[in-house]
């Protein structure tokens, strides 16, 4: 039994090498290195490698592998900030994309409000005029009439 175990320790080793060097093929393992119980746990049976309680993974890899127990440690918290550095950059394209998208909605919303503040003075400025020419009532109605299609915005005038 304990021959199984020093070669299911030395295959998780071999396994876990392999992972620090690529962590996304390997997320089985890279699940598993948040702690040392988690990784003493790890069963792959098709690879040859069995789950263990803490202290006999500790006293196995001490007899199975040079630098024993402690070597598997390194590599073990060495994946753990891999993986969590290659997560934190994924996350933070994510956050980047959607700070770049948020700040286009802001200015495209900005861009809208001015238009419409403009746009409203300009009505004002063509309000006055009719008031001093009521010949152009009929032109500045139509005019309205497609402001409020376009902006779906109600006209108020200031004599309402």
């Amino acid at each position: 039994m304990s021959d199984i175990r020093k070669e299911s320790i030395r295959v998780l080793y071999h396994s876990m090498i392999e992972a620090l060097k690529n962590p996304d093929a390997y997320s089985w393992i890279t699940s598993k290195c948040g702690s040392q119980a988690a990784i003493a746990s790890v069963e792959r049976k098709s690879v040859g490698i069995h789950a263990m309680t803490l202290n006999t993974f500790k006293k196995y890899s001490d007899s199975a592998l040079d630098g024993g127990f402690e070597q598997l440690e390194k590599i073990r918290v060495a994946i753990k900030k891999k993986s969590k550095n290659s997560r934190n950059k994924k996350s933070d394209k994510t956050k980047s994309k959607a700070l770049f998208y948020k700040e286009k909605l802001d200015e495209a919303e900005r861009f809208r409000a001015i238009l419409i503040r403009a746009y409203t003075d300009l009505n004002r400025i063509c309000l006055d005029a009719v008031k001093k020419s009521p010949e152009y009532q009929y032109d500045l109605d139509r005019h309205n009439e497609l402001y409020r299609e376009y902006f779906s915005l109600k006209l108020v005038a200031d004599n309402d």
